[in-house]
């Protein structure tokens, strides 16, 4: 059976469908309950019986032809609820139904479709879709697009968005649309994008491979978010943990520092004081991060802590004692333990 199945996958990639569907005949003949042997697809990855592949391939035989029948696929997934291949029929379906086919006939598709799978977003976008190129019915799509948005929610999906908004468009709500695919929407896709591109380079960084992509990415994260501090602050530590210290403080360095003080911007001074005492580097550029934000915010206990945390790293021990008992005056609560405990430690 093995080899009659290998002959018709075989004629199938040859596009010869009545010879691949005539061995496939025989693989279902010779092995009906699906049980002499499995097969895995190498491009979707999905495991299942020989059979099971043999009956799929003629079902789907028909959507290679100039007039496209969806009845096989619907009675391969009738007669074969539990078969690995079922989702990728829905799928072949969906294809069928995004443009083809009555709007009644999609519209039982699609119901069914989401029935089967109501934890997936696809067959409701897919149904959406099919709404918005028909025109209608508008008041199906407004409840298929209440649904959606729960779903786009949690995991914010560009296509979903844009065909939630392209509902709307259609029933004249266009603050809803710019609501679900508007300035902001794009604005937190970018963010997360650059993020994205971090989280890679940071990977390659550690293990000190593919240091070009990393690279690479970096870059292009900056270029999505030039004016975010977090964006050039994890950029830096990617640059450090690839050995590139030059780029880290390139970006993120005395230059940027002088504009950050310039601006006041109190927090961000402090901020990369903490990150350059962590990398024990420009130690010097990190102490005058560190002055000007106490400078700029003299009650904030801890920009006084990381002050002295500073000045300890530098060997100055009578300015960490200094800068270590104004942060015990200022902080309250158990931050002013944690505060008397690092002033103990340095006493000792």
């Amino acid at each position: 059976m093995a080899a009659i199945f290998k002959v018709a996958r075989k004629w199938g990639e040859r596009y010869d469908a009545a010879k691949a569907t005539a061995e496939y005949n025989k693989v279902i003949a010779l092995d009906p309950q699906g049980k002499a042997g499995t097969f895995t697809d190498e491009e979707t990855q999905i495991t299942a019986p020989c059979a099971d592949f043999a009956k799929y391939a003629i079902a789907t035989a028909s959507f290679q032809s100039r007039k496209p029948d969806p009845a096989p696929v619907e009675a391969f997934i009738a007669d074969n609820p539990e078969s690995p291949l079922v989702r990728q029929a829905y799928g072949d379906l969906q294809s069928y139904f995004d443009r083809s086919g009555t709007t009644e006939a999609a519209a039982a598709f699609y119901a069914e479709y989401a029935a089967r799978y109501p934890d997936d977003p696809e067959p409701l976008a897919a149904w959406l879709g099919r709404i918005v190129r028909d025109k209608g019915p508008v008041d199906k799509g407004l409840e298929l697009a209440q649904k959606l948005r729960e779903f786009a929610a949690s995991k914010p999906e560009p296509s979903i968005n844009r065909t939630l908004a392209q509902m709307y468009d259609l029933a004249g709500e266009k603050v809803k649309a710019a609501e679900v695919y508007g300035p902001a929407f794009m604005d937190r896709q970018v963010q997360s994008t650059a993020f994205d591109l971090i989280s890679y380079a940071g990977y390659w960084a550690d293990k000190k491979e593919n240091l070009e992509s990393v690279t690479a990415m970096a870059e292009a994260a900056l270029r999505l978010e030039p004016g975010s501090t977090n964006i050039i602050r994890s950029v830096a530590s990617v640059y450090l943990r690839a050995g590139e210290d030059d780029k880290a403080l390139g970006i993120y360095g005395p230059a940027w520092l002088e504009k950050t003080i310039a601006a006041r911007g109190d927090r961000d001074a402090n901020s990369y004081a903490s990150f350059w005492l962590r990398a024990g580097k420009n130690v010097e550029s990190a102490l005058a991060a560190a002055k000007a934000s106490v400078e700029m915010e003299p009650k904030a206990y801890f920009y006084w802590s990381t002050l002295s945390d500073i000045y300890a790293k530098t060997g100055d021990k009578a300015q960490a004692l200094k800068a270590a008992e104004a942060a015990v005056s200022l902080a309250q609560g158990r931050a002013k333990e944690t505060m008397q405990r690092k002033l103990d430690a340095l006493l000792r």
